[in-house]
């Protein structure tokens, strides 16, 4: 089967998800391309797994010959089409004009595309999050006349739901990343719930063959965190637990990641006498991170719900973490809870409060084997639901049957 993929950008470091799927697609057998609607991010970090990858995606220019030329067959061939298309955008976004724009200016290089796919004999097409890629893919399955899909993630459809439920009735299938996220579908006027389908995001299996973390002994307890510095993944919170920690627990901190607030973050960590203990490591390619998990005692996701209900889905983080049987420590927000179950498979806190993270930092270090414990069963259900190999096939079954 040959497979297009659309994102928003690419390479992007935090969408790893995404190309583990492409990746475990052509493993498969399956012939994949990937299609990014901005242009290609040049300076961005590449992990090692996707190298290859990078040769197999494109995209058009937004006034690019292709782009125009599509436009102007398309006025010509199907100007029904074409104006019916206009006429969803206009109506869906009246309340959002901004994001409405952001879909016309893109709209020329979606019929571009959808001209491409016929060439190229692609059988499906599958949008990585539910805002402007799957629209996007709808507009060039409409041109292609194959069958599109599309992923439900987190602030794709928590932010705006303008097309979500026109998106879902067309596509073959809707697949959503987390229960929390079916459920939020499912309240939607108009919204297709027959379409969805639950299909976590995952880690590659070796991840499960980590001997699991060493016991606190000698040297301090080892607290990581792993993810984007930006407003709604928390690490503020993260930063003034740290500081309320009791004078007497031997600790060191890494914070693996960059964003927007790297350097406010930085002068937190200096004012609060902390950065010493707290080593700031910057954006690190998977491979690295993955020598992190290997000596931390805790993984720390202290996430929040950000501006226009931006916030995560289940952070893939997690299930790396738990994969290497190490506990966690998580805010109970979006589906979090469905992989992080309190006391189980890792400790749960409210979004925001510093106090419940220090505390939950100082159940881990007094009590390692019933830390340990909850990190071993967070394996195991990462290996019964998070297996990014058993994933992606049924991602590829759904494709196949909606052909």
């Amino acid at each position: 089967m040959k497979i297009l993929v659309v994102v928003s950008e690419f390479p992007k470091l935090t969408e790893t998800f995404a190309y583990r799927n492409v990746v475990e697609y052509e493993r498969l057998g399956h012939e994949v391309r990937i299609f990014h609607i901005k242009r290609f991010r040049k300076s961005e970090m590449v992990h090692d797994f996707m190298r290859g990858l990078v040769s197999r995606a494109f995209t058009f220019g937004y006034v690019s010959g292709p782009a125009v030329g599509a436009l102007a067959l398309e006025a010509v061939t199907a100007p029904r089409r074409l104006g019916r298309l206009l006429a969803d955008v206009i109506g869906a976004y009246r309340g959002d004009p901004a994001r409405g724009l952001a879909v016309m200016a893109y709209i020329p290089k979606a019929l571009a595309l959808g001209r491409w796919c016929r060439r190229a004999g692609i059988d499906h097409i599958h949008a990585e999050f539910a805002g402007h890629p799957a629209t996007a893919a709808m507009i060039a399955a409409r041109v292609a006349g194959v069958r599109f899909s599309f992923s439900a993630h987190a602030h794709d459809i928590f932010v705006s739901q303008a097309l979500l439920p026109e998106k879902a009735r067309e596509a073959g299938f809707v697949r959503a990343i987390s229960r929390y996220n079916i459920a939020f579908l499912q309240r939607l006027p108009g919204f297709p719930a027959g379409k969805l389908r639950l299909v976590h995001c995952g880690v590659t299996r070796d991840r499960l063959q980590s001997g699991g973390p060493q016991p606190p002994g000698q040297g301090p307890f080892r607290i990581l965190y792993v993810g984007s510095l930006i407003q709604r993944k928390g690490v503020r919170h993260l930063i003034d637990a740290l500081a309320a920690l009791p004078a007497d627990l031997d600790w060191q901190a890494r914070i693996v990641g960059g964003g927007d607030l790297a350097d406010d973050l930085a002068t937190q960590a200096r004012a609060l006498g902390l950065d010493g203990r707290i080593g700031f490591e910057g954006p690190q390619p998977a491979e690295a991170v993955t020598r992190h998990l290997g000596t931390a005692h805790v993984v720390v996701v202290p996430s929040v719900i950000g501006e226009r209900g931006r916030t995560e889905g289940i952070p893939v983080v997690c299930m790396e973490a738990l994969a290497h049987s190490l506990p966690v420590i998580a805010s109970a927000v979006s589906g979090i809870p469905e992989l992080v179950e309190d006391k189980v498979t890792g400790l749960l806190v409210p979004p925001g409060d510093a106090a419940a993270i220090a505390r939950a930092l100082c159940t881990i270090a007094a009590d390692w084997p019933a830390a340990a414990a909850m990190g071993a069963r967070g394996r195991d259900r990462v290996a019964a639901e998070y297996v990014v190999e058993d994933n992606a096939r049924q991602l590829v079954a759904l494709m196949e049957e909606t052909r």
